[in-house]
């Protein structure tokens, strides 16, 4: 960890302050000669990567005059001076901070000093070894001594001057290396005192959306306190409307400029985006592979012990907006909640806005209560949005307090008011305001008054996009409708909002106001009169006709989540009378080979109403669609998940409107309908359709298509020529195996092509036209040479080829602008491949895998510094025996792997990579030892050398080490000699039969002491054998399946002179149990809820006897009367009383659950840790 930055002095000066209008930020001010290859440069780009303006001295001309330079530093809001050994040679530098004083005095210039390599009393004190230079190089000398105008001497008034000012500029709050040895940390520090200045130098940013912002923020941060070095979650919970997401993004934008080393991300929409087509899945995918740098990582995969490992190292800044029940904030958390405050890595935050202050259950939390705004603030924001003024004129007072008695300080009641009565005339106000009293009004009449001001077809369009159409895109809607001006009315009078999404902007509509729509819907007492319906019960009800509901003639839009439905039976004749339908959705969150709840006959159904624009219907229960149904307006079509459809129709009617159809996990569909005629279709959703056969030759002059998804189409043979469309964006075709060419592309839009696992005979020519930005996926044995890409790509991938050269990017110097750049190339089970680009270092800039490619022997040599890499991953590359040359100008590496090569050493200059945090050595069954100094590592938290079979010894660790792994090194006599200085979390020790004992006695022995005292709220320890600690208070070695361990509590206030810190628990298992969790539940008369799980990340290959022993911290705390105290301590609550935890094992998902017959738990404990 790095050392805190000392605190900084207030000057004596009066500062400026930061405008934002600065041509730069920052002005470097140094001895080149010192520092300018080193330590400058670094800081420098450590300056820019935080998105910090710079400006060096070098980028002046030393022979402009001093004016220039005031001028420069006039147009900057900071200095940052580094002293170094000879900066008093320059008598350049010396008239710099003589500048940089005198702009401190005129113009209150701010200035950060740091002392690089010399002491501070060097610098200021007459008696210091700057002085001494001065006096020496610039004094009084005979002529002849005179050799240069840089040895000239100076007058008197000259070296005063310049005294004076290193004295000015000296004793301004520093950093010096001697108090941060590190240059590393010593650069965050220098960072993070920058960003500091200039955050406080900058006023507020005032926004009509921020009003009465400052101190909620204020507050909001005294709970999220960034110092502190625990794990947090702050929930921000209120009514609808009242800004909780404004807050939690106010907080955000101020916070993550301080938050250096931690990752941050803003998750929004949760419970809405949850409703929709592959909802939280995406949610997960999108969050956790932007924390892990790693792309498209699904849910499956972050079971993989490996990236929980990495997560638990991980220090995270997270705002999970709109979270509305406690299954989704477990699952967003990958597990119960109480294991999930685990997830992370000390240091890390987590706020989250519901409405629902229950949604964190029992667990510890601060709980901040965002309130409605006051009077003062309620009439500066309604004022804003009425008046384009911050309060309204003075004889509009009166009707504005009249207005704002209906909205309660609710910030969006307000938003929304102002804008409905802004720009109408004082007649309106009243009658408005008059007509339509609510004496207590509550906010679903708020914003009803609201609808009722909108046209006949605003209304219609709002509650379809309320009720029905939330989260679709505007494109799709607007084709809908035909209608443009009606939705961009809605979105300016804040009924709707527009967010940018993967396929373009999708319209949403706010809690608040989606609630008030269905109470407008749901007003119609009677079912059969109601224009849509959401409610299950309805639906069935009105479909089965089993009252008298009028047929369903009005019934306009239907609405069914799948989810709350057990089964539902209709009638062929079911949607019979039904003429005013428009949109029928059946929806299924999880529709691929899901189970069929809406049955019909087996003849299917008799009739779908000619009015239907659109029509979803997950897991459709019918071989065809009704040959009575005239399709010609649907503008959608999806009938995804269907186990059953054959073909949509039998006689295909003509589908002109169509923009939209997804057929997508249809298993036995055989022919998609002719689309011939459907010149405005733009997606094509076919992935997953495994009967398909063909894809017909007409769609190549289909104009307006836009996307076509075939993956997984496993039997598909033929596909057109060509796509003509100059809109097409996206092919996705892997797993294809029978397709061996991809169509052209003529469009010269494409973003986006996939080929994986398609075993295409020639590349296509659109590879050449992708866009900047764009992903590229390419496999199949008849890639023979590697393909020259001409653009700048997010993500390539090439796997299953037979290339053996990227010969085709060694270009000279003189053409490195026709190297293409990629954010991550991963270059997977390429068995024939010899050799990278020499450029290959030029070409990545964040990711390299190389990943099976076994005839690899040599890596390119990495000659210049390559400043953006972070992560470099080589695995099974079985013949590769040395690392590159120069490894060490990957500056910014955070993440080695070098797993199942041939090396046989570290090179000494792996050991310069000081941002190194992952270090990944497994299965070099060549490698001997392990540098004696890799302790200099001090960033390093994860060590792996599982088997690395050859190792007979392991040197002292770094001093931050969290996770060491040296499972199945066979040959490993010792462990390191500061193992028990270390303030590990997570050992790793099993097959090491080598070592004098399974593990040392002091690290067994001292586990509950090394547990209750370290700062990560939890740690494992694994190691072969069976031998069970004594130090266990409670333990069994009779365990049935489930088996419970009762635990009696210390009695009442025992606890305060010996406070419990944790608890431990430990098992003993026939074998290595591999990736399967270990579940344990806590009960007692109050309730059951999860207590611990954990994964083991062993191999599972050991059949001997396995201990696995973990520690849990802080659990069960929970809230006290819902106001932002510390949390009850669960084992004061429940003092004096036993309670009991049930083991058992359970199979980590996609693991086979049959290999747990196999294994047996043979001992278990638990023990409180004090």
């Amino acid at each position: 960890m790095a050392a805190s930055p000392p605190s900084l002095r207030s000057s004596h000066h009066p500062y400026s302050s930061y405008s934002g209008k600065w041509e730069y930020d920052v002005f470097l001010c140094f001895r080149g000669d010192d520092t300018r290859a080193g330590f400058t440069s670094h800081l420098r780009a450590a300056l820019r990567d935080k998105q910090i303006k710079v400006f060096i001295d070098d980028m002046l001309n030393k022979t402009e005059s001093i004016d220039e330079l005031i001028s420069v530093l006039q147009r900057s809001a900071l200095s940052v001076v580094i002293f170094s050994e000879n900066f008093a040679d320059s008598s350049w530098c010396l008239n710099e901070v003589a500048t940089i004083s005198q702009s401190m005095l005129e113009f209150r210039h701010r200035v950060l000093p740091v002392f690089y390599k010399v002491d501070p009393s060097d610098v200021k004190d007459d008696s210091g070894s700057y002085a001494a230079t001065i006096e020496q190089k610039y004094g009084a000398r005979p002529p002849k001594k005179r050799k240069n105008k840089h040895g000239a001497s100076k007058s008197p008034e000259d070296r005063k001057r310049w005294m004076d000012a290193l004295k000015v500029v000296a004793n301004c709050a520093a950093h010096t290396s001697q108090a941060i040895k590190i240059d590393s940390e010593l650069l965050e520090a220098i960072v993070n005192s920058v960003l500091k200045i200039l955050v406080d130098m900058s006023p507020r940013v005032k926004s009509d959306n921020l009003i009465g912002i400052d101190a909620r923020v204020s507050e909001v941060e005294q709970l999220i306190a960034m110092n502190m070095n625990d794990f947090r979650i702050i929930e921000l919970f209120g009514m609808p409307g009242v800004g909780k997401t404004t807050l939690a993004t106010a907080c955000y934008q101020r916070l993550i400029s301080l938050t250096n080393g931690i990752k941050h991300q803003f998750v929004r929409n949760i419970n809405q985006r949850c409703e929709m087509e592959n909802g939280m899945e995406g949610i997960i995918t999108k969050l956790y592979s932007a924390l892990l740098s790693e792309s498209n990582i699904n849910y499956d995969d972050l079971d993989v012990s490996y990236r929980r490992s990495r997560l638990s190292r991980l220090r995270v800044f997270l705002v999970l907006d709109d979270v509305g029940t406690l299954s989704q904030l477990e699952q967003l958390l990958l597990g119960d909640l109480l294991s999930s405050t685990h997830l992370f890595a000390p240091g890390s935050r987590i706020i989250l806005t519901t409405r629902n202050r229950m949604v964190l259950g029992n667990v510890g939390a601060r709980i901040y209560h965002v309130g409605c705004l006051d009077y003062n603030e309620s009439v500066q924001l309604f004022g804003i949005h009425a008046f384009g003024r911050s309060l309204p004129p003075d004889d509009w007072m009166e009707l504005s307090h009249w207005a704002l008695s209906y909205c309660k300080g609710n910030p969006l009641a307000i938003k929304v008011f102002g804008c409905t009565l802004s720009g109408k005339g004082r007649e309106y106000w009243v009658s408005f305001l008059n007509d339509r009293q609510i004496p207590t009004p509550g906010i679903h009449e708020v914003f009803k008054k609201c609808y009722n001001t909108l046209g006949v077809e605003e209304n219609r369009f709002f509650l379809d996009i309320a009720c029905l159409f939330y989260g679709t895109t505007k494109s799709l809607l607007i084709k809908y409708y035909q209608a443009h001006y009606v939705l961009e009315n809605l979105i300016d009078k804040s009924f709707c909002i527009s967010v940018a999404g993967d396929i373009g902007e999708g319209i949403y509509v706010h809690d608040l106001l989606r609630e008030t729509a269905w109470s407008i819907v749901n007003e119609e007492p009677k079912l059969g009169n109601r224009t849509m319906l959401k409610n299950a019960d309805d639906i069935h009800q009105l479909l089965t006709r089993s009252s008298s509901l009028n047929g369903g003639r009005v019934t306009e839009g239907i609405y069914l989540d799948l989810s709350e439905v057990n089964e539902m039976r209709l009638e062929a004749k079911a949607f019979d009378g039904m003429t005013s339908l428009r949109c029928l959705k059946f929806l299924c969150p999880r529709y691929e080979n899901g189970a069929i709840k809406v049955r019909v006959p087996y003849g299917g159904l008799d009739f779908l109403p000619d009015s239907l624009r659109w029509l979803r219907w997950d897991i459709f229960p019918s071989k065809y669609l009704p040959s009575t149904f005239s399709p010609e307006k649907l503008v959608t079509l999806s009938l995804r998940g269907s186990p059953i459809l054959e073909r949509c129709w039998e006689v295909e009617p003509p589908l002109v409107n169509l923009v939209w159809l997804d057929l997508s996990h249809c298993i036995n569909l055989v022919a998609i309908p002719n689309l011939s005629g459907s010149q405005k279709l733009e997606y094509l959703l076919l992935q997953g359709c495994k009967s398909l056969i063909e894809i017909p030759s007409h769609l190549q002059d289909l104009d307006k298509l836009v996307a076509m998804f075939l993956d997984d189409c496993t039997n598909l043979r033929s596909l057109p020529p060509k796509f003509n469309s100059k809109f097409f964006k996206s092919l996705w075709l892997a797993n294809c195996p029978k397709i061996t060419r991809c169509p052209e592309i003529n469009s010269g839009e494409l973003v986006s092509l996939n080929l994986l696992e398609t075993p295409i005979i020639a590349l296509p020519s659109a590879i050449h036209d992708i866009k900047q930005g764009g992903r590229l996926y390419l496999c199949g044995e008849h890639i023979t040479s590697f393909p020259v890409i001409l653009t700048s790509l997010k993500e390539f991938r090439l796997c299953h080829t037979r290339i053996r050269e990227m010969d085709c990017y060694d270009y000279d110097d003189d053409q490195q602008n026709s190297l293409p750049r990629f954010v991550r190339l991963d270059l997977v089970c390429n068995p024939q491949l010899k050799g990278l680009s020499r450029n290959i270092w030029k070409m990545v800039s964040q990711t390299l895998t190389l990943q099976n490619c076994p005839l690899i022997e040599t890596l390119p040599e990495i000659s210049q510094p390559v400043t953006e890499l972070t992560q470099l991953s080589i695995t099974g590359s079985r013949n590769l025996k040395s690392f590159p040359t120069g490894i060490n100008n990957l500056s910014s590496l955070l993440q080695l792997d070098f797993d199942g090569t041939a090396i046989k050493s570290l090179p000494s200059a792996i050991l310069e990579l000081d941002q190194l945090s992952i270090l990944n050595l497994s299965f070099n069954k060549s490698l001997e030892f392990i540098p004696s100094d890799i302790s200099k590592l001090a960033n390093l938290s994860l060590l792996c050398l599982a088997g690395c079979s050859r190792i007979l010894s392991l040197p002292d660790l770094p001093p931050n080490l969290l996770t060491l792994t040296v499972s199945g090194c066979e040959l490993l006599q010792a462990l390191p000699s500061n193992i028990g200085r270390l303030r590990w979390k997570d050992l790793y020790f099993e097959d090491c039969s080598q070592l004098d004992t399974h593990l040392p006695k002091e690290i067994l022995n001292n586990f509950p002491d090394h547990a209750a005292s370290n700062l990560h709220p939890q740690g494992v320890l694994q190691y072969s054998g069976s031998e069970f600690p004594e130090w266990f208070a409670y333990s069994s070695v009779d365990y049935k399946n489930d088996s419970c361990m009762m635990v009696q509590l210390p009695p009442p206030n025992s606890t305060i002179r010996r406070p419990i810190k944790g608890i431990a628990f430990g098992v003993v298992c026939s074998s290595d149990i591999g990736l399967v969790l270990m579940s344990i539940t806590w009960d007692s008369n109050f309730g059951t809820s999860a207590a611990a799980s954990w994964s083991s990340p062993g191999s599972g290959l050991t059949q001997s006897d396995n201990v696995f022993i973990w520690y849990e911290k802080n659990l069960f705390g929970e809230i006290k009367k819902g106001i932002p105290e510390e949390a009850e301590p669960w084992y004061e609550r429940y003092a004096g009383r036993a309670v009991s935890f049930r083991f058992s094992l359970q199979p980590v998902r996609g693991e086979d659950p049959e290999k747990l017959k196999s294994i047996k738990i043979k001992t278990f404990g638990v023990s409180l840790l004090y």
